[in-house]
């Protein structure tokens, strides 16, 4: 009884960490070459990894993004970065849009939600 109480805590206890620390829908991370980044924070590996490169722009450009949302997209985690917009644009999204973003970014080599161990 008492390693089933122990096994629910640890369980709430995990969930508590991952809620505190932003994985929910609007938050989520972009991998490549051993960076894990999430997406929208202002992080400047996430600025040299994105837009430094022009890897942002070739996802916006291969996803079915409406342009205007790109052109926002783009101007907000690039241009002047708030992740509060990103993040609600993101979420003004439509799952088949949220989903050529994913495809978007994996046809330009990163993996979405995954972090390497250690």
């Amino acid at each position: 009884m008492k390693r089933g109480i122990l096994v629910f805590w640890a369980s709430v206890s995990v969930l508590a960490i991952f809620l505190v620390s932003g994985c929910s829908q609007n938050r989520f991370a972009v991998y490549k070459n051993g960076r894990a980044y999430y997406f929208a924070s202002r992080s400047t590996g996430l600025h040299k990894m994105l837009c430094d490169s022009g890897d942002f722009k070739k996802v916006l450009a291969a996803s079915s993004v409406p342009q205007d949302k790109k052109d926002s997209l783009y101007r907000y985690n690039c241009i002047k970065p708030d992740c509060n917009k990103v993040q609600a644009l993101y979420v003004s999204l439509t799952p088949d849009q949220r989903t050529s973003i994913r495809e978007a970014f994996e046809g330009q080599g990163y993996t979405i939600n995954y972090f390497p161990c250690g």
